[in-house]
């Protein structure tokens, strides 16, 4: 855990100590002069990308958006099908629409999706069951979608939380 405020020396003169402060995730969010008080002044003198609340808000509104967790997913989900159906069916080989080597190396890299697939489904139930979302739909989408579907458990607005 990193602890809310930390000692590190100034790269400039060795001998004056400055004074870190960070949230509890770890994220930077001021650094204050060695005679000036950490908690004196907000966040308005940095610029808005170093704050972890715009990227949570940011990734918020994307996973709760409509067009990312029902269209770009079920497109992600209908490109995976015909993914595997190209490397188990045999019918596209036998059109000669691909070549036989190309199917050997579709049900390879089928199988590392598969057990990507199953890590980041194992993560999402985590992640949901952390922040108190209902676990199996997690684990379900995420195993079938992969990674997008793991983003929007990690950042969809969990219940009970005030909207912004």
């Amino acid at each position: 855990m990193i602890p809310k405020e930390s000692q590190v020396f100034d790269k400039r003169e060795r001998s004056h100590l400055i004074s870190v402060a960070t949230p509890q995730r770890g994220v930077l969010t001021r650094v204050a002069a060695a005679d000036e008080d950490p908690g004196s002044s907000d966040q308005d003198d940095l610029p808005e990308f170093f704050c972890l609340d715009f990227y949570q808000a940011a990734g918020r509104s994307v996973a709760d958006a409509r067009w990312f967790n029902t269209y770009l997913q079920g497109a992600v989900f209908v490109g995976i099908l015909g993914f595997i159906d190209a490397g188990y069916s045999g019918d596209w080989s036998r059109i000669g629409a691909i070549s036989p080597e190309l199917v050997a190396k579709l049900r390879f890299y089928a199988l590392v999706l598969l057990g990507v697939h199953v890590v980041a489904a194992a993560a999402a139930g985590k992640v949901a069951e952390s922040r108190g979302l209902p676990v199996a739909p997690a684990v379900a989408k995420t195993f079938s979608v992969g990674f997008l579907a793991f983003l929007e458990t990690c950042f969809k607005s969990a219940p009970g939380e005030a909207e912004a």
